[in-house]
Protein backbone atom coordinates (compact mmCIF):
# COMPACT_ATOMS: atom_id res chain seq x y z
CA UNK A 1 0.00 0.00 0.00
CA UNK A 2 1.13 3.50 -0.85
CA UNK A 3 -0.26 5.45 1.71
CA UNK A 4 1.59 2.90 3.90
CA UNK A 5 5.14 3.44 2.96
CA UNK A 6 4.43 7.19 3.08
CA UNK A 7 3.63 6.98 6.68
CA UNK A 8 6.49 4.57 7.65
CA UNK A 9 8.94 7.18 5.90
CA UNK A 10 7.29 10.13 7.46
CA UNK A 11 7.60 8.31 10.55
CA UNK A 12 11.12 7.24 10.45
CA UNK A 13 12.48 9.87 8.99
CA UNK A 14 13.97 11.64 11.56
CA UNK A 15 15.64 8.74 12.83
CA UNK A 16 16.98 7.81 10.06
CA UNK A 17 18.99 11.01 9.53
CA UNK A 18 20.64 10.43 13.10
CA UNK A 19 21.43 6.65 11.65
CA UNK A 20 23.14 8.61 8.71
CA UNK A 21 25.71 10.78 10.91
CA UNK A 22 29.28 10.81 9.85
CA UNK A 23 32.42 12.78 9.93
CA UNK A 24 34.34 13.36 6.47
CA UNK A 25 37.83 13.58 5.86
CA UNK A 26 38.37 16.81 7.01
CA UNK A 27 36.27 16.32 10.35
CA UNK A 28 33.31 17.88 9.25
CA UNK A 29 29.91 16.36 10.10
CA UNK A 30 28.08 14.95 7.26
CA UNK A 31 25.19 12.86 6.66
CA UNK A 32 25.75 9.52 4.41
CA UNK A 33 22.95 7.45 2.71
CA UNK A 34 22.97 4.41 4.71
CA UNK A 35 21.84 1.37 1.77
CA UNK A 36 21.62 -0.98 4.64
CA UNK A 37 19.10 0.32 6.57
CA UNK A 38 15.52 -0.18 6.15
CA UNK A 39 14.47 3.00 5.12
CA UNK A 40 16.50 2.93 2.31
CA UNK A 41 14.82 0.11 0.33
CA UNK A 42 11.44 1.62 1.72
CA UNK A 43 12.16 4.78 -0.27
CA UNK A 44 13.73 3.37 -3.28
CA UNK A 45 12.03 0.03 -3.85
CA UNK A 46 8.82 0.20 -1.81
CA UNK A 47 7.69 3.49 -2.69
CA UNK A 48 8.48 3.58 -6.22
CA UNK A 49 7.43 0.27 -7.06
CA UNK A 50 4.16 1.29 -5.44
CA UNK A 51 3.24 3.96 -7.78
CA UNK A 52 4.81 2.25 -10.57
CA UNK A 53 1.99 -0.46 -10.52
CA UNK A 54 -0.42 2.77 -11.72
CA UNK A 55 1.46 4.53 -14.77
CA UNK A 56 1.62 3.41 -17.77
CA UNK A 57 5.92 2.06 -17.49
CA UNK A 58 6.55 2.33 -21.20
CA UNK A 59 5.57 6.17 -21.44
CA UNK A 60 6.53 7.07 -17.67
CA UNK A 61 9.79 6.85 -15.81
CA UNK A 62 9.08 6.56 -11.32
CA UNK A 63 12.00 7.55 -9.64
CA UNK A 64 12.53 8.01 -5.85
CA UNK A 65 15.86 9.41 -4.63
CA UNK A 66 17.08 10.17 -0.79
CA UNK A 67 20.46 10.92 -1.92
CA UNK A 68 23.34 9.28 -3.51
CA UNK A 69 26.34 9.08 -1.24
CA UNK A 70 25.25 12.23 1.22
CA UNK A 71 22.16 12.21 2.20
CA UNK A 72 19.41 14.57 0.91
CA UNK A 73 17.62 17.06 3.26
CA UNK A 74 14.32 15.16 2.35
CA UNK A 75 13.27 12.50 -0.11
CA UNK A 76 11.28 12.89 -3.42
CA UNK A 77 9.43 10.94 -6.22
CA UNK A 78 9.10 11.80 -9.46
CA UNK A 79 6.88 10.56 -12.43
CA UNK A 80 8.34 11.51 -15.90
CA UNK A 81 7.58 11.64 -19.30
CA UNK A 82 10.29 10.16 -21.03
CA UNK A 83 9.85 11.84 -24.41
CA UNK A 84 10.35 14.69 -22.02
CA UNK A 85 12.39 13.70 -19.48
CA UNK A 86 14.20 10.49 -17.73
CA UNK A 87 15.83 13.14 -14.66
CA UNK A 88 14.85 15.00 -12.11
CA UNK A 89 17.31 17.91 -12.87
CA UNK A 90 15.74 18.94 -16.22
CA UNK A 91 12.61 19.35 -18.27
CA UNK A 92 8.90 19.20 -16.20
CA UNK A 93 7.24 16.08 -14.05
CA UNK A 94 5.37 15.45 -11.57
CA UNK A 95 6.90 15.22 -8.44
CA UNK A 96 5.74 14.27 -4.41
CA UNK A 97 7.91 16.33 -2.55
CA UNK A 98 8.20 15.47 1.87
CA UNK A 99 9.27 18.36 3.81
CA UNK A 100 12.82 18.48 5.33
CA UNK A 101 11.02 16.85 8.49
CA UNK A 102 8.90 14.50 6.64
CA UNK A 103 6.05 15.40 8.40
CA UNK A 104 4.34 17.35 5.18
CA UNK A 105 3.92 15.73 1.63
CA UNK A 106 2.83 17.46 -1.41
CA UNK A 107 1.78 16.30 -4.72
CA UNK A 108 2.97 19.13 -7.46
CA UNK A 109 3.58 19.65 -10.62
CA UNK A 110 7.47 20.56 -11.13
CA UNK A 111 10.44 22.03 -12.79
CA UNK A 112 13.69 20.43 -12.98
CA UNK A 113 15.73 22.86 -10.53
CA UNK A 114 19.43 21.93 -11.75
CA UNK A 115 19.08 22.78 -15.28
CA UNK A 116 18.76 26.65 -13.73
CA UNK A 117 21.55 26.07 -11.76
CA UNK A 118 24.04 25.12 -14.48
CA UNK A 119 23.60 28.42 -16.03
CA UNK A 120 23.28 30.93 -12.72
CA UNK A 121 24.72 28.12 -10.29
CA UNK A 122 23.23 28.20 -6.66
CA UNK A 123 22.73 32.04 -6.62
CA UNK A 124 19.25 33.79 -5.86
CA UNK A 125 19.41 34.76 -9.28
CA UNK A 126 19.07 31.10 -10.05
CA UNK A 127 15.95 30.47 -7.84
CA UNK A 128 14.39 34.09 -9.02
CA UNK A 129 14.52 32.57 -12.63
CA UNK A 130 13.01 29.31 -11.94
CA UNK A 131 10.17 30.88 -9.52
CA UNK A 132 9.37 32.99 -12.97
CA UNK A 133 9.73 30.07 -15.09
CA UNK A 134 6.76 28.27 -12.81
CA UNK A 135 4.41 31.25 -12.58
CA UNK A 136 4.65 31.27 -16.38
CA UNK A 137 3.79 27.78 -16.27
CA UNK A 138 0.93 28.14 -13.76
CA UNK A 139 -0.51 30.67 -15.67
CA UNK A 140 -0.03 29.53 -19.28
CA UNK A 141 -1.66 25.67 -18.23
CA UNK A 142 -3.86 26.91 -15.25
CA UNK A 143 -6.92 25.29 -17.38
CA UNK A 144 -5.76 21.90 -16.99
CA UNK A 145 -5.96 21.77 -12.84
CA UNK A 146 -9.60 21.72 -13.11
CA UNK A 147 -9.77 20.67 -9.25
CA UNK A 148 -7.77 24.23 -8.44
CA UNK A 149 -5.23 22.74 -6.89
CA UNK A 150 -2.93 25.25 -5.31
CA UNK A 151 -1.36 24.56 -1.89
CA UNK A 152 0.92 26.78 0.25
CA UNK A 153 4.28 24.97 0.44
CA UNK A 154 6.99 24.65 3.18
CA UNK A 155 9.91 22.51 2.65
CA UNK A 156 12.88 24.32 5.09
CA UNK A 157 10.50 24.33 7.66
CA UNK A 158 12.99 26.93 9.44
CA UNK A 159 10.25 27.45 12.57
CA UNK A 160 11.69 23.47 13.48
CA UNK A 161 14.89 22.83 15.28
CA UNK A 162 15.37 18.99 15.16
CA UNK A 163 18.12 20.16 13.06
CA UNK A 164 20.21 23.46 12.41
CA UNK A 165 18.29 24.99 9.64
CA UNK A 166 19.43 24.36 6.00
CA UNK A 167 22.20 26.64 4.85
CA UNK A 168 24.39 27.08 1.38
CA UNK A 169 23.95 24.35 -1.51
CA UNK A 170 21.18 22.72 0.30
CA UNK A 171 19.12 25.41 1.73
CA UNK A 172 19.46 27.13 -2.54
CA UNK A 173 18.24 23.85 -4.24
CA UNK A 174 14.98 22.91 -1.52
CA UNK A 175 14.50 26.76 -2.20
CA UNK A 176 14.55 25.77 -6.01
CA UNK A 177 12.20 22.39 -5.23
CA UNK A 178 9.61 25.05 -2.92
CA UNK A 179 9.89 27.77 -5.91
CA UNK A 180 10.03 25.39 -9.31
CA UNK A 181 6.28 24.03 -8.40
CA UNK A 182 2.89 24.45 -9.25
CA UNK A 183 -0.45 22.80 -8.98
CA UNK A 184 0.31 22.12 -5.37
CA UNK A 185 -1.61 19.88 -3.17
CA UNK A 186 -0.75 19.63 0.88
CA UNK A 187 -2.02 15.51 2.38
CA UNK A 188 -2.67 15.08 5.44
CA UNK A 189 -0.04 12.07 6.56
CA UNK A 190 -1.88 11.06 9.23
CA UNK A 191 -5.14 10.44 7.37
CA UNK A 192 -4.04 9.23 3.95
CA UNK A 193 -5.35 6.49 1.89
CA UNK A 194 -4.92 4.69 -0.78
CA UNK A 195 -7.79 5.84 -2.98
CA UNK A 196 -7.21 8.79 -2.23
CA UNK A 197 -3.55 9.15 -3.83
CA UNK A 198 -4.34 7.13 -6.56
CA UNK A 199 -7.47 9.24 -7.57
CA UNK A 200 -5.06 12.42 -7.42
CA UNK A 201 -1.90 10.22 -9.18
CA UNK A 202 -4.33 9.73 -12.14
CA UNK A 203 -5.63 13.29 -12.66
CA UNK A 204 -1.87 14.61 -12.19
CA UNK A 205 -0.81 12.12 -14.88
CA UNK A 206 -4.24 13.67 -17.12
CA UNK A 207 -2.92 17.54 -16.24
CA UNK A 208 0.95 16.64 -17.06
CA UNK A 209 -0.49 14.37 -20.08
CA UNK A 210 -2.65 17.90 -21.18
CA UNK A 211 0.06 20.11 -20.89
CA UNK A 212 2.48 18.00 -22.95
CA UNK A 213 0.31 17.74 -25.98
CA UNK A 214 -0.62 21.25 -26.00
CA UNK A 215 1.15 23.18 -28.81
CA UNK A 216 2.15 25.81 -26.49
CA UNK A 217 4.41 23.42 -24.57
CA UNK A 218 6.43 22.13 -27.54
CA UNK A 219 9.22 23.94 -26.95
CA UNK A 220 9.10 24.19 -23.44
CA UNK A 221 11.47 21.13 -22.04
CA UNK A 222 14.58 23.75 -22.69
CA UNK A 223 12.90 25.86 -19.85
CA UNK A 224 16.15 27.22 -18.64
CA UNK A 225 17.54 28.42 -21.59
CA UNK A 226 14.53 30.45 -22.27
CA UNK A 227 15.04 32.74 -19.29
CA UNK A 228 18.76 33.76 -20.63
CA UNK A 229 18.17 37.55 -21.39
CA UNK A 230 20.24 38.79 -25.10
CA UNK A 231 21.34 41.74 -22.65
CA UNK A 232 22.49 39.70 -19.67
CA UNK A 233 26.22 40.10 -18.74
CA UNK A 234 26.49 35.94 -18.20
CA UNK A 235 26.25 35.81 -22.42
CA UNK A 236 28.04 39.79 -22.88
CA UNK A 237 30.56 39.58 -20.42
CA UNK A 238 33.02 37.67 -22.65
CA UNK A 239 36.13 39.07 -20.18
CA UNK A 240 34.97 36.56 -17.42
CA UNK A 241 36.15 33.80 -19.59
CA UNK A 242 39.29 32.39 -18.68
CA UNK A 243 40.54 30.74 -21.97
CA UNK A 244 44.34 30.15 -20.37
CA UNK A 245 44.96 26.42 -20.80
CA UNK A 246 45.31 23.41 -22.99
CA UNK A 247 42.33 21.35 -23.52
CA UNK A 248 43.54 17.73 -23.29
CA UNK A 249 42.91 15.32 -25.81
CA UNK A 250 40.28 12.47 -25.74
CA UNK A 251 39.94 9.56 -23.19
CA UNK A 252 37.39 7.22 -23.78
CA UNK A 253 34.65 6.81 -21.79
CA UNK A 254 34.26 3.81 -19.59
CA UNK A 255 31.19 2.05 -21.52
CA UNK A 256 27.67 1.75 -19.83
CA UNK A 257 25.10 -0.91 -20.30
CA UNK A 258 24.01 -0.91 -23.43
CA UNK A 259 20.22 -1.59 -22.79
CA UNK A 260 20.27 1.64 -20.90
CA UNK A 261 22.25 3.99 -23.20
CA UNK A 262 19.51 2.62 -25.95
CA UNK A 263 16.47 3.30 -23.94
CA UNK A 264 17.86 6.95 -23.45
CA UNK A 265 18.77 7.53 -26.84
CA UNK A 266 15.10 6.26 -28.31
CA UNK A 267 13.13 8.59 -25.89
CA UNK A 268 14.41 11.74 -24.14
CA UNK A 269 17.50 12.40 -25.94
CA UNK A 270 15.69 12.17 -29.97
CA UNK A 271 12.63 14.33 -28.34
CA UNK A 272 14.06 16.65 -26.78
CA UNK A 273 16.05 17.26 -30.18
CA UNK A 274 12.81 17.30 -32.44
CA UNK A 275 12.03 20.00 -30.15
CA UNK A 276 15.18 22.18 -29.99
CA UNK A 277 14.27 26.05 -30.24
CA UNK A 278 15.68 29.37 -30.88
CA UNK A 279 16.96 29.52 -27.14
CA UNK A 280 18.20 25.96 -26.80
CA UNK A 281 20.73 27.30 -29.84
CA UNK A 282 22.07 29.75 -27.50
CA UNK A 283 23.89 27.05 -26.01
CA UNK A 284 25.55 25.96 -29.55
CA UNK A 285 26.53 29.68 -30.32
CA UNK A 286 28.51 29.95 -27.10
CA UNK A 287 30.43 27.15 -26.90
CA UNK A 288 31.35 27.90 -30.68
CA UNK A 289 32.20 31.70 -29.60
CA UNK A 290 34.51 30.08 -26.84
CA UNK A 291 36.12 28.05 -29.74
CA UNK A 292 36.52 30.62 -31.60
CA UNK A 293 38.56 32.78 -28.80
CA UNK A 294 40.71 29.83 -27.90
CA UNK A 295 42.06 29.05 -31.57
CA UNK A 296 42.49 32.89 -31.59
CA UNK A 297 44.25 32.78 -28.22
CA UNK A 298 46.44 29.81 -29.14
CA UNK A 299 47.79 30.65 -32.54
CA UNK A 300 48.83 34.03 -31.14
CA UNK A 301 50.68 32.04 -28.16
CA UNK A 302 52.95 30.93 -30.79
CA UNK A 303 53.51 34.36 -32.70
CA UNK A 304 51.15 33.46 -35.67
CA UNK A 305 48.38 35.86 -35.20
CA UNK A 306 48.50 36.47 -39.01
CA UNK A 307 47.10 33.17 -39.15
CA UNK A 308 44.70 33.76 -36.24
CA UNK A 309 43.29 36.55 -38.05
CA UNK A 310 42.42 34.06 -40.97
CA UNK A 311 39.96 31.75 -38.51
CA UNK A 312 36.62 30.95 -40.34
CA UNK A 313 33.28 30.48 -38.41
CA UNK A 314 31.56 29.16 -40.68
CA UNK A 315 27.73 29.63 -39.19
CA UNK A 316 28.53 33.70 -39.71
CA UNK A 317 28.92 33.19 -43.70
CA UNK A 318 25.92 30.60 -43.83
CA UNK A 319 28.17 28.03 -44.66
CA UNK A 320 27.84 24.22 -43.71
CA UNK A 321 30.74 22.64 -44.55
CA UNK A 322 30.38 19.96 -42.38
CA UNK A 323 32.67 21.59 -39.46
CA UNK A 324 32.22 24.73 -37.29
CA UNK A 325 35.11 26.44 -37.75
CA UNK A 326 38.21 25.86 -40.34
CA UNK A 327 41.56 26.95 -38.05
CA UNK A 328 45.24 26.16 -38.01
CA UNK A 329 47.63 23.94 -36.07
CA UNK A 330 51.11 25.04 -34.96
CA UNK A 331 52.61 23.56 -38.33
CA UNK A 332 50.15 26.07 -39.96
CA UNK A 333 48.05 23.36 -41.38
CA UNK A 334 44.73 23.85 -41.95
CA UNK A 335 42.30 21.82 -38.99
CA UNK A 336 38.35 21.41 -38.48
CA UNK A 337 36.58 21.70 -36.15
CA UNK A 338 33.05 20.81 -35.24
CA UNK A 339 31.56 22.21 -31.91
CA UNK A 340 29.18 20.42 -29.32
CA UNK A 341 28.28 22.42 -26.21
CA UNK A 342 26.54 21.40 -23.10
CA UNK A 343 25.40 23.69 -20.61
CA UNK A 344 26.13 20.76 -18.42
CA UNK A 345 29.27 19.42 -16.92
CA UNK A 346 30.62 16.67 -19.38
CA UNK A 347 28.77 15.15 -22.89
CA UNK A 348 28.73 11.42 -22.89
CA UNK A 349 26.95 11.39 -26.10
CA UNK A 350 26.10 13.69 -29.17
CA UNK A 351 24.26 14.20 -32.38
CA UNK A 352 26.63 14.06 -35.84
CA UNK A 353 25.08 14.97 -38.83
CA UNK A 354 25.39 12.68 -42.35
CA UNK A 355 27.29 15.94 -43.71
CA UNK A 356 29.72 16.34 -40.18
CA UNK A 357 30.18 12.31 -40.44
CA UNK A 358 31.43 12.61 -43.90
CA UNK A 359 34.03 15.44 -43.42
CA UNK A 360 34.78 13.65 -40.38
CA UNK A 361 35.59 10.39 -42.46
CA UNK A 362 37.30 12.56 -45.48
CA UNK A 363 39.93 15.33 -43.37
CA UNK A 364 40.65 12.28 -41.01
CA UNK A 365 43.71 13.82 -38.48
CA UNK A 366 42.60 17.36 -39.44
CA UNK A 367 39.07 16.93 -38.44
CA UNK A 368 38.26 17.53 -34.66
CA UNK A 369 35.39 17.60 -32.03
CA UNK A 370 36.09 20.67 -29.16
CA UNK A 371 33.71 19.54 -26.16
CA UNK A 372 32.44 22.73 -24.31
CA UNK A 373 30.94 22.65 -21.24
CA UNK A 374 28.77 24.62 -18.69
CA UNK A 375 28.15 27.07 -22.24
CA UNK A 376 25.52 28.82 -20.73
CA UNK A 377 27.55 30.58 -17.59
CA UNK A 378 31.30 32.37 -16.80
CA UNK A 379 32.33 28.60 -16.32
CA UNK A 380 32.05 27.73 -20.28
CA UNK A 381 35.29 25.77 -21.27
CA UNK A 382 36.81 23.38 -23.71
CA UNK A 383 37.07 20.84 -21.51
CA UNK A 384 38.35 17.85 -24.31
CA UNK A 385 39.36 17.24 -27.78
CA UNK A 386 38.26 14.72 -30.20
CA UNK A 387 41.13 14.26 -32.96
CA UNK A 388 40.06 11.85 -36.24
CA UNK A 389 36.77 10.75 -34.86
CA UNK A 390 36.25 8.22 -37.40
CA UNK A 391 39.55 6.41 -36.89
CA UNK A 392 38.88 6.13 -33.13
CA UNK A 393 35.36 4.70 -34.41
CA UNK A 394 37.26 2.03 -36.93
CA UNK A 395 39.24 1.34 -33.45
CA UNK A 396 36.11 0.48 -31.56
CA UNK A 397 37.15 3.65 -28.73
CA UNK A 398 33.93 5.28 -29.74
CA UNK A 399 30.31 4.07 -30.35
CA UNK A 400 28.36 4.98 -33.44
CA UNK A 401 24.91 3.92 -34.19
CA UNK A 402 22.03 5.11 -35.71
CA UNK A 403 19.26 5.65 -33.11
CA UNK A 404 16.60 7.30 -35.74
CA UNK A 405 15.77 6.47 -39.55
CA UNK A 406 14.30 8.82 -42.02
CA UNK A 407 11.92 7.55 -44.63
CA UNK A 408 11.20 9.92 -47.16
CA UNK A 409 8.38 9.85 -49.15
Amino acid sequence: MISKTIKSISEGWIDYRKECEDVNTKGHKIKKVSKKHPMYSLIRDEWTNGVSKHVDLKKYKAESKLGDGLLSAAPWLAVMDKTITESATEGYYIVYLFSRSAKKLYLCMGIGATQFQDIYGTTNKCIEKLELATKDFNLMFKKYNTSGQNSEIDLLEDNLDFEPALTGTARNLNSCYEKGTFFRKEYDISNLNDEVLIKDLNEYINIYSNIVDDPRSENIDFIAETTLDEDQSILKNKKTISIDYIAPSYEPRQKKNKKTSSKQTSTVHYAKKKRRTQESKKIGKEGEQLVYKYEYEKLKKIDKENLAKKIIMHCEINEYPGWDITSYDKNENLIYIEVKSTKGNTINQLDITRNEWEAAKKEKDNYFIYLVNNALNEKRKVFEIIQNPSKLVEEKKIDISTAVFELKL
